[in-house]
């Protein structure tokens, strides 16, 4: 049997009492993830603390991968709902005002789950759970690219698809930096103002003519 397939559910559950069954299970393994880790986490480990018999657990789920993958597939979806409900609220402002949304919502989608967010981009494999994560910022990239083709007067950059990916991309890794290494400046606000000068700087350069708040051109603090 390949590793997809092991991933995939056995079953969907149909009834209420299944699915509230289901979504115990998926919640107990985000709290044995988040607590005891990746290596530690097993579906017996799974079961008690969701307070089920194993047998009902593999009716669901046949291992611990398939676990991860509904963790990782609740957690993205919660993302990309909240991330596409901030920017619908900007779509007719400038680029300024978008690229500080684009960094508050994916910030604030972090941060929603911070303890479960660095579980699962620290410790999970790459056995295709991270691939959910991987997808909801594709989506994240075509409102980028459609808010930028719809707005080429305000841009500096031709290549509207291949900018969206590499702002996505460069700002993801960024906070998943600053949420893993750096929380204080995440938890500062500090981090927001440089991010969306990088962003600026990258497709509109003349925006960035000023120093953030706070600066002078010196970079020292005012």
């Amino acid at each position: 049997m390949s590793r997809r397939a092991r991933q995939v559910p056995r079953r969907r559950p149909a009834q209420e009492r299944a699915r509230a069954t289901v979504e115990a299970i998926v919640a107990a393994t985000a709290r044995v993830l988040v607590r005891d880790g990746y290596d530690a986490l097993s579906t017996n480990r799974v079961a008690r603390e969701a307070g089920v018999s194993v047998g009902s657990l593999y009716q669901y789920f046949p291992d611990k991968e398939a676990l991860v993958v509904a963790v990782m597939e609740a957690h993205a979806t919660r993302m990309q709902e909240q991330i596409a409900q901030r920017l619908t609220g900007v779509a007719e402002a400038g680029p300024e005002a978008v690229a500080r949304e684009m960094i508050r919502a994916m910030l604030a989608a972090q941060q929603a789950e911070p303890k479960l967010h660095r579980a699962l981009v620290e410790q999970v494999p790459r056995i295709g759970a991270l691939r959910r994560l991987q997808e909801t910022y594709g989506s994240y990239e075509r409102l980028i690219a459609a808010w930028m083709a719809a707005h080429r007067d305000l841009i500096e950059i031709e290549d509207v698809e291949v900018a969206a990916f590499v702002l996505v991309a460069a700002v993801e890794g960024l906070m998943n930096r600053a949420t893993i290494d750096h929380p204080d400046l995440v938890a500062s606000g500090k981090i927001e103002d440089h991010i969306v000068r990088l962003a600026l700087a990258y497709v509109a350069p003349s925006l960035v003519a000023r120093p953030p708040p706070g600066e002078r051109r010196t970079g020292k603090p005012a």
